[in-house]
């Protein structure tokens, strides 16, 4: 059973994902964290939260074996089209299917925002179990505090009610965080209200 706040917030994806994939199509924003991970992983990633697979497309396109998972069907439809060469699965990244030590790369770009703070824990636990050892992991959030809902940011006229799930964090939290989780932080940047973290599976 999923965390209501969750459930809510996949819902409203479902509802918004053509707004979503048109707002968020360019990887410009992105791209100099996807260079780097390009260029310091080899061989299988998991995009946790891969979205309309903007992202999936690029790693896939140079030499990766991409696999996407996210729990909105209808931003999957439209990966699948997007990245044909990557694979994409409805999966929980709180607890998914996958086995101990499949990924030598974690991609969790803009997603797991949406995880409320009592659960952050079981789901970094979770990417370091499906992650090999010195696997590299690349996780943002926005940068704040507190968590709740907060009005869509990709509005139109049918979609401006619309609200979505965020947990904020400073830097310093997210960054403890993550290495009480098993990883150690070896690149990061915090910048126009985002925190980025490079870390490896210790």
């Amino acid at each position: 059973m999923f965390d209501e706040r969750i459930a809510k917030t996949i819902n409203v994806y479902d509802e918004i994902y053509e707004d979503y994939a048109e707002v968020n199509k360019s990887i410009s924003v992105v791209k100099e964290f996807l260079d780097y991970f390009i260029e310091n992983v080899n061989g299988k990633v998991l995009d946790a939260g891969c979205g309309h697979g903007r992202d999936a497309k690029y790693l896939s396109e140079h030499g990766l074996e991409v696999t996407g998972i996210d729990l909105s069907e209808k931003l999957l439809e439209i990966a699948r089209n997007n990245a044909p060469k990557a694979l994409f699965y409805n999966e929980d990244m709180m607890n998914s299917s996958f086995r101990n030590n499949s990924y030598d790369g974690l991609w969790a770009c803009g997603s797991f925002l949406h995880i409320p703070e009592e659960h952050s824990k079981q789901t970094l636990n979770e990417f370091c179990r499906v992650l090999k050892k010195n696997g590299l992991m690349f996780i943002c959030v926005k940068q704040g505090s507190g968590e709740g809902f907060y009005k869509s940011p990709y509005k139109s006229l049918q979609h401006d009610d619309k609200e979505i799930f965020f947990k904020n964090y400073s830097a310093s939290e997210f960054k403890e965080l993550i290495e009480d989780a098993g990883f150690r932080i070896i690149n990061g940047k915090v910048e126009r209200g985002w925190i980025n973290y490079f870390a490896l599976k210790e």
